[in-house]
């Protein structure tokens, strides 16, 4: 229990507390990787992942780190909400707005989007994609009300879009490797690039800390060889599955159900650090 209470608890009740540690972090990837074989499994003859696919996740993902993102005013004590607080009871509703609450109500909610879209017969993406404008458009809008720096906001969000569309332009046109020929490939190196540049601007210019243990390494040595590392990784996990593609045409499904994944962690823990910016 001490141990359980050292590494799991502390960090999800205690705010002077780093968020996320080597063993957490490690159990948390070992559990991310069972639910998304769980995952796969169950909807691979149901549901082609592709560039739709990912579309229709984008609301989801939103409402996870708009619900994040309020958690963390609430913990710099620019918000206060009665009864909201950080716990590791999921009894209470504080646990919802925090990691890994957020994460499986989020999961919850993707899974309700796609049975409403009819997954289990023949899926109606746009049903999925609905539903989700639905749930995420209440948190995203109460983020915004709280914005107090637009211009920083919308001037990362900027050159986040411009420096990821423009690698992807660039090597899809003066290289052999055509990155644009699947879409969602622009979102694995877009949500990698709101990860490592809307992080390297916070921690650089605005004093924000990195929770995640193995980034905050990268972070110590400098910010912009953060970002650069995440965009260069992201365009390797392009061309390697891609190249992995060509000799194994039949795992289509799967090598875009892998893009997918990578693409939603990029988005989630990027832009959430984009949003903070919002609120500075």
């Amino acid at each position: 229990m001490d141990f359980f209470n050292e590494f799991f608890i502390k960090p999800m009740t205690m705010s002077g507390v780093q968020g996320y540690n080597l063993v957490n972090t490690l159990v948390f990837i070992v559990l991310l990787v069972i639910a998304c074989g769980i995952i796969y499994y169950v909807l691979r003859n149901k549901v082609e992942f592709n560039f739709n696919f990912t579309l229709a996740m984008l609301p989801y993902i939103l409402f996870g780190i708009s619900m994040r993102v309020i958690m963390h005013q609430i913990e710099a004590g620019l918000l206060v909400i009665d009864g909201l607080v950080k716990t590791a009871n999921p009894m209470q509703l504080g646990f919802w707005f925090f990691t890994p609450g957020i994460w499986i109500l989020t999961f919850a909610l993707v899974i309700v989007g796609l049975l409403l879209g009819g997954v289990l017969k023949k899926l109606e993406l746009r049903r999925t994609l609905y539903f989700g404008i639905i749930v995420m458009i209440i948190p995203i809008l109460f983020n915004f009300y709280f914005f107090n720096n637009w211009a920083v906001f919308l001037a990362t969000l900027a050159l986040i879009l411009v420096v990821s569309y423009g690698l992807c332009y660039l090597i899809n046109r003066f290289t052999k490797y055509k990155i644009l020929n699947d879409k969602t490939n622009f979102f694995i190196v877009l949500g990698q690039g709101f990860d490592g540049i809307a992080s390297a601007i916070a921690i650089a210019f605005f004093s924000f800390s990195e929770q995640h243990v193995f980034s905050n390494m990268l972070m110590d040595i400098s910010p912009a060889l953060f970002a650069s590392i995440k965009l260069l990784i992201a365009l390797l996990i392009c061309w390697s599955l891609d190249d992995y593609l060509k000799d194994q045409p039949k795992k289509k499904n799967i090598v875009g159900f892998v893009k997918i994944i990578i693409a939603i962690l990029g988005l989630a823990t990027g832009l959430a650090s984009l949003f903070k910016l919002g609120i500075i």
